[in-house]
């Protein structure tokens, strides 16, 4: 299955809160194909449409997120890191578009930043 950093993907998570799996949009941020492991996973962060925005998160206004396939305004959650398995990817939505690209790798840079500087 061809995925690509970058790529917005549907995923059948399981939420922490209740651990059943709920399919949501996710962010492709990396994956381990270049590794040579059998079973390849990948690193992502959810996209959601219910929680507030944070400092280190990236907002897609209504109107925006609408022509990228998403239902409504929705927020990338820059802190909400996890890998899992490729299995799990449904379809594929859109690709993130230039703007948002390089908002997201700046907050998810500085995030960073601030994990590797308070340790």
């Amino acid at each position: 299955m061809g995925v690509m950093i970058g790529e917005i993907w549907t995923y059948k998570a399981t939420k922490p809160s209740d651990n059943l799996e709920k399919v949501r949009p996710i962010l492709i941020i990396g994956d381990d194909e270049e590794n040579g492991l059998k079973f390849v996973d990948i690193n992502y962060v959810i996209i959601s449409s219910s929680a507030s925005c944070g400092k280190y998160d990236v907002k897609i206004k209504e109107n925006q997120a609408i022509k990228m396939g998403l239902s409504k305004e929705s927020i990338i959650k820059t802190t909400k890191i996890y890998t899992g398995s490729k299995m799990k990817l449904g379809k594929k939505i859109c690709d993130l578009s230039v703007e948002i690209k390089e908002e997201f790798k700046q907050k998810y840079r500085k995030y960073q930043e601030n994990i590797i500087n308070n340790m």
